[in-house]
């Protein structure tokens, strides 16, 4: 039963998952119908009840693994993290090849920024069943997120291959065909999760990404409107939204979406960095410092935030400070930040006035 499905970065989001496995020995038949009644009561959003009926499973049977991992997702609809943490590594205490509480893990994990450390889960979880496809398809979108755009394209064409069916396979990659640059294909898998599913925020998502690589960036903002309108709880697809608006040249309504959604998830990063790169498009570079500064505090290893606080630093007339920031950046940055790289490099040695050149529509944040 998928309880949750996030993270996109961009814009990032986790499936997680709560499922009865196979039992390795005969349990109680009661232990068995009050988790099955715990997982209905769950997706009903009855969580006392659903709490209830999970802890009077682990009285009758305390090795029951699913049991424990329903008492995590519980906690997780609570808000309290730790605690589902905790139940979850309860439940791969009793049960190693629970696959579900790996899954479960990893999407604490993400929403932690901590995309390394999910991936080795993710996989626990596929090595246990490969069959497993929310599994798959946050290997792929996790993959995309760490910037192995190849790699997470194989795990979704595997995803496609074993669930035809799946519109969010398709929907995901086609973002990851989209940001590979192969727009018809992006297209094609796109419209393949449409006539499964002609109300998937994520397919709608995938055209905007196709439309703005394109430069039909009101193209774009529709499509982004329909995914917002499918979904309209989806941080990512208003955070998009928001960065097509800078695009546009509309600061001012990409600041005030932003704003926006700084109540709604104010321990996003990606949402302040996307602040603090507006704020240098309209040219307030100290607001694009603070932007960055909180950025940097809710994810310590950000080489696009430390590179925008570099520039707003240069504009400041603070060389000194953005050279330090620009020393960091470097030790940051992955190689696939050519471009980018090469500009920090190019201010250090003196032969460069400035490391962000002209702030053009396909260099807005995603």
């Amino acid at each position: 039963m998928k309880t949750i499905q996030g993270i996109q970065l961009g814009l990032v989001v986790a499936a997680l998952a709560a499922g009865c496995a196979t039992a390795p020995h005969r349990w109680q038949p009661r232990a068995l119908a009050l988790q099955a009644a715990g997982i209905d009561a769950l997706g009903r959003g009855e969580l006392d009840r659903a709490a209830g009926h999970f802890s009077l499973a682990l009285e009758y049977e305390p090795r029951l693994a699913e049991a424990e991992n329903g008492l995590g997702l519980v906690a997780l609809r609570r808000g309290d993290w730790e605690r589902a943490e905790e139940r979850f590594r309860a439940a791969l205490a009793v049960n190693e090849d629970l696959a579900e509480a790996h899954l479960n893990i990893a999407g604490l994990l993400m929403r932690r920024d901590a995309d390394a450390d999910a991936l080795p889960e993710v996989r626990a979880a596929l090595a246990i069943d490969p069959g497993y496809a929310d599994a798959r398809l946050l290997s792929g979108e996790l993959l995309l997120r760490l910037g192995r755009p190849n790699d997470a394209h194989w795990e979704l064409e595997k995803l496609c291959a074993a669930f035809p069916g799946r519109a969010d396979a398709h929907a995901a990659n086609a973002l990851v065909l989209a940001r590979l640059g192969r727009p018809v294909a992006a297209e094609e898998e796109a419209d393949a999760a449409l006539a499964i599913d002609p109300n998937l925020a994520a397919a709608h998502r995938a055209r905007a990404e196709v439309l703005r690589n394109n430069g039909d960036l009101e193209a774009a903002t529709g499509e982004l409107d329909l995914a917002i309108a499918a979904n309209p709880a989806s941080i990512e697809d208003r955070l998009a939204h928001a960065t097509v608006m800078a695009a546009r040249r509309l600061p001012n309504e990409a600041t005030r979406e932003l704003a926006s959604l700084v109540e709604t998830a104010p321990r996003r990063p990606e949402v302040r960095f996307a602040l603090a790169f507006v704020a240098l498009d309209r040219g307030d570079p100290a607001a694009a410092v603070r932007a960055a500064d909180d950025a940097l505090a809710l994810r310590e290893h950000y080489p696009e935030a430390r590179l925008v606080r570099a520039e707003a630093l240069i504009r400041l007339a603070r060389a000194e400070e953005a050279r330090r920031e620009l020393r960091r950046f470097l030790d940051e940055a992955p190689a696939t930040m050519v471009a980018e790289r090469s500009r920090a490099v190019q201010f250090l040695t003196g032969s460069g006035a400035g490391i962000t050149g002209r702030w053009g529509s396909r260099e807005v944040p995603r």
